[in-house]
């Protein structure tokens, strides 16, 4: 408050407007704490002061009292009275009240200068303008970093989740990464060292599989040279050896046959992952172990697709049966509450996965626990059981108490083949009252 009145009675006016100085406030605001009812009483204050009072041989004075205030802003006068001293503390007003403790302004002449005023001065704001500006700007740009970070941890975490499945697939040995990747989720900390440390786990998991590559690439290599040596000696062969089968006890055909085909879908998801995709930014035609599956249409039109947006997708044997009785016809039209509370569009298969994160939240399951239901039962499925658990908990809070442990008793059903997902999703289609569409 001191600091305020020194600033107030400061000689170097800053050349400055009103507009310039309530753009630099406003953007500096939530840096400074001023929020809720203060912000609104600022907004207030500046509006209230004239144009001209703002200029280097004036004061930019307002003279309003807290009653009225209280008014405008439908609070108490104790709350106003906090909101007032809260902008005094922050640099932005200082007080200039009259004896008794009234605020009025008195004006003269035909420029309508003030003779005589007491009230609140914004001068203490005038004279940090550019202080003010910095201010935005820094907090500003501190929101873009955050706001960064966190896509970040939603690429990186949804990428590492990928490669984790694609190591176990492989018979790679990450468990150190993997563990080390579950305590940093589960421990509290900032947006930004959470994306700093994710990315370095990242790297460190993506230069694993590049090892395996490469050991790969030079055991592929020495066959081809075996082969070549054992091709060569079978044309060195007489004609009546043709029909001979070549004695070959250092590298079986059928082993090398099998380890092509092992790391055919780990070459192809690591040159992927290089060119900046991850399984989960793919569209669901592309599976690990095959690009395309071409199924046939439902509607009859003799039309031939991949695993086109409107089908349901197999990506599992084991979970293939719950899939195959739900369509995204069938999720559009028994979802409705969930679309409208979240502004999904249920267009394709790849939307209800990339909304997975807003419906998580929207029922307080965590990340750790959302991982383990898409490497239990796979990406698919366990969107479909969350969109349906998200659906039920809109329509009626009181019915589930926790809407997470409801999904998680939902994942164990499935893994035992005892949920009837399809049931539920036809009950909350039927009492909407709406036709459903087999897409």
């Amino acid at each position: 408050m001191v600091t305020s009145q020194k600033l107030a009675m400061a000689n170097d006016i800053v050349k400055t407007t009103k507009s310039e100085v309530a753009m630099a406030l406003k953007k500096a605001a939530p840096a400074l704490g001023i929020d809720g009812t203060t912000y609104h009483i600022l907004d207030i204050l500046i509006g209230l002061t004239a144009a001209e009072d703002w200029s280097q041989d004036r004061r930019p004075l307002v003279a309003i009292s807290n009653e009225k205030l209280a008014e405008y802003v439908s609070r108490s006068s104790r709350t106003v009275v906090r909101s007032l001293r809260r902008l005094v503390e922050a640099g932005v007003l200082a007080y200039k009240d009259s004896p008794t403790g009234r605020r009025y302004i008195y004006r003269a002449g035909e420029d309508r200068q003030i003779e005589r005023g007491y009230g609140l001065d914004f001068s203490p704001a005038r004279q940090r303008l550019n202080e003010l500006k910095q201010i935005g700007a820094e907090f500003a740009a501190r929101l873009a970093q955050e706001k960064e970070a966190k896509r970040t941890v939603s690429r990186l975490s949804r990428a590492m989740a990928d490669l984790f499945r694609l190591a176990a697939y492989e018979e790679l040995e990450v468990s150190e990464i993997t563990r080390a990747f579950n305590e940093l989720m589960d421990q509290p900390m900032g947006i930004s060292a959470r994306a700093e440390a994710l990315s370095m786990l990242h790297e460190l998991l993506v230069a694993r599989f590049e090892t395996e590559e490469n050991d790969h690439e030079k055991g592929t290599a020495e066959s081809a040279e075996e082969a070549d040596f054992f091709e060569k000696k079978s044309k060195m062969s007489c004609t009546q050896d043709n029909n001979v089968t070549p004695y070959n006890n250092t590298t079986s055909q059928n082993s090398c046959l099998k380890s092509k085909q092992r790391h055919a879908s780990s070459d192809a998801y690591i040159n992927n992952h290089k060119s900046g995709y991850t399984e989960f930014e793919k569209a669901p035609d592309q599976d690990l172990k095959s690009e395309t599956c071409a199924i046939s249409q439902p509607s009859g039109k003799g039309a031939s697709l991949g695993w086109s947006e409107h089908a349901a997708p197999h990506e599992n044997d084991q979970f293939s049966p719950l899939l195959s009785e739900i369509s995204l016809g069938l999720l559009n039209s028994a979802t409705y509450e969930t679309q409208g509370a979240l502004g999904l569009d249920l267009s394709s298969w790849s939307s209800l996965i990339d909304s997975s994160d807003d419906m998580r939240l929207l029922i307080g399951l965590s990340q750790k626990g959302w991982f383990d239901a898409v490497s239990r039962v796979g990406e698919y499925t366990a969107s479909a059981v969350l969109i349906t658990t998200v659906e039920k908990a809109l329509r009626d809070p009181d019915s589930i108490a926790r809407p997470a442990g409801y999904f998680r008793a939902c994942i164990d059903r499935a893994v035992d083949g005892k949920l009837a997902l399809h049931r539920t999703l036809f009950g909350l289609a039927a009492s909407r009252g709406t036709t459903v569409t087999e897409n």
